[in-house]
């Protein structure tokens, strides 16, 4: 008596690793670098926020005062 199931071949470890590379690669896009900039900029601001407010306000002051 045969079997209604059928058993489906699994992929090798390099078709796998080969897929995910490619979906890796696809996943680089055009904002790829503008998103890493971004996650630099967030780690540097982050931890200080309040400096980085100060900072801002003392910079659009003296940027209002100079014109």
């Amino acid at each position: 008596m045969s079997s209604a199931l059928t058993t489906t071949p699994r992929p090798s470890h390099d078709t796998v690793l080969s897929r995910h590379l490619q979906q890796c690669h696809l996943a680089r896009g055009r904002w790829f670098g503008a998103a890493m900039l971004a996650e630099e900029l967030h780690k540097l601001v982050a931890p200080r926020f309040a400096t980085t407010i100060v900072l801002a306000a003392v910079v659009v002051t003296a940027s209002c005062t100079w014109l």
